[in-house]
């Protein structure tokens, strides 16, 4: 246990200071055993050995010096005000796939208390790779199960928690716990499946058009285009007539260079008897 005081600001130079503690019944009485100094004031007094003393102490600090009377102060204080608690102990944490339960045992203390006369603060850290990690505060009333189920869906980025005690009805917190750690490690995303996924999108862009084209040719294969009636009072495609006309001039020249021959029937008339 740790007291401590501060010089006065009127007291001389001289001045020195002593601790005495006294229990509420008036057995037993005893002088710091350790003293804290200040320039070789004492200022504080530490004890190890806190077996001798009772739920209600008295502490007087009385002072010294050669130059003047020092006001001496007194105090009855129960033990209960003034204890600070440690960190819980055997912190541990379990996770499924939805969340995660956080689990502590209650600290040791200089008289036995139930689970009910704590209160806990939990401090949930997210690990990230920006500048300031997130921080959330938690506080939970102390009771048999002394747990919390904290929500954390996989995957699950790094996590770190932190607990510390106070008294359910006095708030007097006390030092951190050392951090937990739970989760894994956060990591960038991978571009594999993206790789993937274009690379499947494109042989089934490629197979779709394949077999798009492919049945366009069958199609054009079992059914040829069938051929329009030809329109003579609407064509307007006119007739070469130098083509024909040449082709009528070479005709009639042709006839006029055969030979004609004429065949006469000769009627022979019957020999007379």
């Amino acid at each position: 246990m740790n007291c401590s005081w501060a010089k006065g600001q009127a007291a001389p130079d001289d001045v020195q200071y002593f601790l005495y503690i006294r229990d509420s019944r008036g057995k037993r009485e005893r002088e710091c055993p350790h003293y804290i100094e200040d320039s070789g004031t004492h200022v504080g007094c530490h004890l190890e050995d806190l077996s001798g003393l009772a739920n209600y102490n008295y502490f007087l600090v009385n002072g010294t010096s050669q130059r003047t009377g020092i006001q001496f102060f007194d105090s009855v204080l129960s033990w209960k005000k003034i204890e600070i608690y440690s960190p819980p102990n055997n912190i541990s944490v379990y996770c499924n796939k939805s969340y995660c339960v956080i689990r502590w045992e209650k600290p040791k203390t200089r008289h036995k208390l139930s689970n009910m006369e704590f209160k806990y603060q939990l401090s949930i850290q997210k690990q990230s790779t920006k500048e300031h990690s997130e921080d959330q505060l938690i506080e939970v009333p102390g009771n048999l199960e002394n747990n919390y189920s904290f929500p954390s869906p996989e995957p699950r980025p790094k996590h770190t928690v932190k607990i510390r005690t106070s008294d359910a009805r006095i708030q007097k917190w006390g030092d951190w716990s050392q951090p937990v750690e739970f989760g894994s490690e956060e990591t960038a995303p991978s571009l594999v499946p993206i790789y993937v996924l274009v690379v499947l999108g494109t042989l089934i862009t490629a197979l779709v058009l394949g077999c798009l084209l492919k049945r366009f040719l069958a199609s054009q294969s079992f059914f040829p285009p069938i051929p329009h009636i030809k329109d003579k009072w609407n064509d307007t495609h006119q007739p070469d007539h130098q083509v024909i006309w040449e082709n009528f001039t070479s005709d009639t020249e042709k006839g006029d260079n055969e030979e004609i021959l004429t065949v006469e029937e000769v009627t022979v008339a019957p020999a007379s008897l």
